[in-house]
């Protein structure tokens, strides 16, 4: 695992650090009394922060709505989640929240244009240890690209927003409502508490490999010269054929055999989505350019286990990255084709008794994501990936 783990480290903390933070999940129904439930359980009593999140089994504006209300004044960032809100030992649908009570610590903005909300954080906070993002399907690498630009070497660690069936019914959620589009950026400030994250990708490299001959955006039209659909065709075989004739989605086959580029010796895992007959293209869920090396991954027993040696790599890894002691926050975000690839063993996974020791007692909201943005070494720096999962921490 080691090769496909990325790690982000802040400078030691000089501030007042967290002071309290708690995490709360409701089932209920009723977005009311869900959100009601969510804010008791967290129990931060003066919370200055707080990252929200949801199943589309509710409605995602009346939960962000509703948040707002019940937190007033609070800064909220986040993003709906596939499937399940995830925790140790639980995964199901409902509505959450990780509240922090750590002054001066967090500075946020919503814009429906990444310039925008870039901007916008900037004024706020010029010169973030971090910047956590949550955007929608598609936009990822422009909004990187946007912050490169305006926090130069910053790390950016983030989770897309997803819903139950690639139907677009995602939301963005901050204190401002629930957004289709746009994104929300959170700004840790320097010195103001420690931060460590992590990002795995717990695959290692085969000897299958090609190169990009051609490709625009996430689009690939050949690979090693010959149309890209005939290369996945012979990679994957019967278990495509539909999508060869017909064209569509192959995340499901697709879940368990990730795709890399390589960046110098470093591996950057890409979800392929879909398949095209009319021009013969493939589309992954992350940008692919002329030139890069594809390497088809091993997942080996991670599907078959819930990727549980993964989750606790995901902590060890985050808190060293971070220099922590003891955690007082975590948001786990776990990749949605890493969801379908495992199955009915994500629960298994989550319930791994090495895992829950090590996030014992720890407000800890987990995320099933479309997307995850996080900060490689170079040559590869802050991307869009995809089949990851990662840990963000605070103390």
């Amino acid at each position: 695992l080691s090769s496909m783990a990325e790690l982000g480290t802040a400078p030691a903390a000089t501030g007042l650090g967290v002071q309290a933070a708690g995490f709360g999940m409701s089932t209920a129904e009723s977005v009311t009394d869900a959100v009601k439930e969510a804010v008791t359980a967290a129990a931060v009593s003066a919370p200055t922060f707080g990252v929200i999140s949801c199943t589309i089994s509710h409605d995602p504006q009346a939960v962000a709505a509703a948040f707002a209300e019940a937190l007033p004044g609070v800064t909220l960032h986040g993003a709906t989640s596939c499937g399940n809100i995830i925790g140790a030992s639980t995964a199901a649908a409902g509505v959450a929240c990780l509240l922090f009570d750590a002054p001066a610590a967090f500075a946020a903005s919503y814009a429906a244009s990444a310039t925008e909300a870039a901007a916008a954080l900037k004024a706020k906070c010029a010169a973030p240890a971090a910047v956590l993002m949550a955007s929608v399907p598609g936009s990822e690498e422009a909004v990187i690209a946007e912050l490169a630009k305006v926090f130069p070497d910053v790390p950016v660690w983030g989770g897309t927003a997803a819903d139950n069936d690639l139907n677009g019914s995602w939301r963005i959620l901050s204190d401002a409502g629930a957004f289709a589009g746009g994104v929300s950026l959170v700004a840790v400030a320097k010195g103001a508490l420690k931060f460590g994250a992590s990002m795995l990708g717990p695959y290692s490299p085969t000897p299958k490999v090609a190169t990009v001959s051609k490709a625009e955006g996430r689009k690939v039209f050949e690979l090693d010269g010959q149309p890209a659909l005939e290369w996945v065709h012979e990679w994957l075989g019967d278990a495509v054929e539909e999508a060869v004739k017909s064209g569509g989605l192959v995340l499901p086959q697709t879940a368990s055999k990730p795709v890399a580029t390589k960046k110098g010796e470093l591996f950057v895992p890409a979800h392929l989505a879909a398949l095209h007959p009319a021009d013969k293209s493939v589309d992954f869920f992350s940008p692919m350019a002329d030139g890069d090396e594809l390497v088809v991954m091993d997942s080996a027993d991670g599907p078959a286990t819930g990727y549980a040696a993964a989750l606790s790599e995901a902590y060890d890894v985050a808190k060293a990255a971070g220099g922590l002691g003891t955690p007082k926050a975590g948001l786990l975000l776990y990749c949605g084709g890493m969801a379908i690839a495992v199955g009915d063993q994500l629960k298994a996974g989550l319930s791994d008794a090495t895992f829950c020791g090590k996030v014992a007692g720890l407000p800890l909201l987990g995320m099933t994501v479309f997307g995850e943005q996080a900060c490689m070494p170079q040559p590869a720096g802050n991307v869009q990936r995809n089949l990851s999962l990662g840990m963000l921490l605070f103390e």
